[in-house]
């Protein structure tokens, strides 16, 4: 018996399903399955049975994992106190925007992470987040977010687009323009609209929109939070431009733009962090989970090499 097929019964009881604990343990499914297979070889018994709600332990099973489970705690704080030579473990910094949350990424992002125990990691949260500025100065290694605008093909940088989302006008469900099919950006003349503080990512981008398609506002409320932005729209006070995700996770509405235009949510980096293996490997494992849930773009299809 291996400390790895502890571990890998333990995933599949709480998944109840081999192909998902597979996913979550780095594996292939083939694999995992040759793993269980010669622990109840060695152990005489079976640990699971198939069900119509799933693989099900059994009574042997259920005995083996309630005593597996302090070993596997004791192993993750081993892991997390044994470092090489007494050395820190490895580091990564991670600016993310709002819209990991909204596409529901996050907790698949926490679990890649318990996974690797190995890896410090950090997540930048903070509204406004410079994302450019943070990759050069090298206060985060890597970012999850929109590209500032203008930036799209930058030579120092790695961009991989992770979601494809409409662009919509985000306002509160009272609102009576939330029952339009669409709207466009001259149905955007003299709104109220809400930013992010003066000069941040998001306030330029908006500038620069207005100035691009001659947009007059009535006034700006600005705000260092998304939180705050959003109990905003929701009160009537303005709209905001902001991807479709935005609606159903802050309850919001959300009318397309017309004609219609996408952003994306990307991976972001400078093309000298991708020579990072912990970073390759966490590109390659977002953009997996991306094109499993059908989510991902054209462009984000191979791993890194």
């Amino acid at each position: 018996m291996t400390i790895a097929q502890v571990l890998y019964v333990l995933e599949i009881a709480d998944c109840r399903s081999i192909s998902a604990a597979a996913e979550r343990q780095f594996i292939s499914q083939s694999a995992l399955s040759q793993q269980i297979q010669r622990l109840e070889g060695e152990l005489g018994y079976p640990l699971f049975v198939r069900t119509p709600r799933g693989l099900t332990l059994t009574a042997a099973g259920e005995t083996f994992c309630r005593e597996a489970r302090p070993v596997a705690e004791q192993w993750q704080r081993l892991c997390s106190a044994v470092k090489p030579d007494g050395r820190r473990g490895r580091r990564l910094r991670i600016g993310m925007g709002a819209r990991v949350y909204s596409n529901r990424l996050f907790q698949d992002i926490a679990r890649y992470f318990d996974s690797h125990p190995e890896i410090d990691v950090t997540f930048v949260t903070e509204a406004g987040l410079d994302v450019l500025a943070g990759l050069r100065d090298g206060s985060i290694d890597l970012a999850l977010d929109r590209l500032p605008a203008g930036e799209e093909g930058a030579p120092s940088l790695f961009v991989c687009d992770l979601v494809q989302e409409r662009q919509c006008v985000l306002m509160s469900p009272d609102d009576p323009r939330a029952a339009l099919p669409w709207l466009s950006f001259g149905d955007l003349q003299g709104c109220n609209m809400i930013s992010g503080l003066e000069n941040s990512a998001e306030d330029r981008m908006l500038r620069r929109t207005c100035q691009e398609y001659g947009i007059s506002l009535s006034r700006v409320y600005r705000s260092d939070g998304i939180e705050t932005n959003m109990r905003l729209v929701r009160d009537g006070m303005g709209v905001v431009l902001g991807p479709e995700s935005f609606a159903s996770y802050y309850g919001v509405s959300a009318v397309p733009l017309h004609p219609e235009t996408f952003v994306s949510l990307k991976f972001i980096c400078l093309q000298s962090g991708m020579k990072k293996k912990d970073v390759q490997l966490f590109r390659s494992y977002l953009c997996g989970v991306c094109r499993r849930r059908g989510t991902a773009c054209e462009r984000c299809i191979s791993p890194c090499t």
